[in-house]
């Protein structure tokens, strides 16, 4: 069982994000995002919105249970100001846990997807919550790699900006490119999120997927968003040398805006509206 400190950290957490958030929502109705597919869980139920009911579930939830986010109070804190800035958002979530029901019930209105990959517990919290819009998806990465990669990625033309069509890595299709999320579902493509949060897929162990392509993915589609607005892109876990590395690399430094605990938080602009493009090595242009 989790210290009764901790369980009253994520209870206060819950309460002053319902505090935030709930004025907000009496004053005015949000407005309507576009429908999306239903994701059929385990349990046969599908994909519920968010709004006043499951931000007071998700309340209840986490006040009376040991379970609590594996983020911190502060870390937590960092992106509900995002979220209460910009809701209702699209908000894609690398990785199912115990705060899913969380970011869930935070962005009200708004549409919140997440990607996990391990198959026992993508089921376990499908089956808990089935109301989440979850999928389960593989990497083609090991933690192992992650130096070889790192070294290697700009000899892949298809890897750097410059080789597509628009001078911009794809990321839908693109299974030249060891470190792009080439085959994720249709709707991760077929819209642009406004805010990403990476806090998985594992990476703490050699045979882990590691956060390599999930970095490298979250940079991609920053870049190429067409829609109004950066794209805020939230990355924990920045004490773990593979994720400042790649974070430093692909997310830069320059659009670090922010960061608490073990969160780091970056608004990045669309490559279209950056005034300055720095050339890297072989001719092509880097990430930053």
């Amino acid at each position: 069982m989790k210290a009764p400190s901790l369980v009253a950290a994520g209870a206060a957490a819950l309460v002053v994000a319902t505090s935030l958030l709930v004025p907000s929502l009496l004053r005015s109705p949000l407005p309507l995002l576009p429908c999306l597919p239903a994701v059929t869980a385990p349990s046969g139920a599908g994909y519920e919105p968010s709004g006043l009911a499951a931000l007071a579930d998700a309340a209840v939830y986490y006040a009376t249970t040991p379970t609590v986010p594996q983020q911190t109070r502060d870390e937590i804190s960092l992106a509900l100001a995002v979220l209460r800035r910009r809701a209702p958002v699209r908000l894609l979530v690398f990785g199912l846990g115990h705060d899913s029901t969380l970011w869930h019930a935070l962005n009200p209105g708004g549409v919140t997807v997440f990607l996990e990959e391990d198959p026992e517990w993508y089921r376990a919290v499908r089956s808990a919550s089935p109301f989440l819009r979850a999928h389960l998806v593989s990497y083609r990465t090991r933690l192992d790699q992650a130096d070889l990669l790192f070294d290697t990625y700009r000899r892949v033309p298809s890897c750097v900006p410059g080789a597509g069509a628009d001078d911009e890595p794809v990321v839908r299709g693109n299974a030249a490119c060891p470190l792009a999320l080439h085959d994720l579902p249709a709707e991760v493509y077929e819209h642009e999120w406004d805010v990403l949060m990476l806090d998985a897929p594992k990476g703490y162990f050699a045979s882990a997927p590691g956060r390599m392509a999930a970095i490298w993915t979250a940079a991609a589609l920053a870049r190429a968003r067409r829609g109004e607005g950066d794209t805020d892109v939230f990355l924990h876990d920045v004490d773990r040398k593979v994720e400042k590395m790649y974070a430093e690399e692909f997310l830069c430094d320059r659009f670090r805006v922010g960061g608490a605990g073990l969160l780091w938080h970056f608004s990045i602009p669309p490559v279209s509206r950056r005034e300055n493009r720095t050339t890297a090595g072989g001719g092509a242009t880097s990430f930053c």
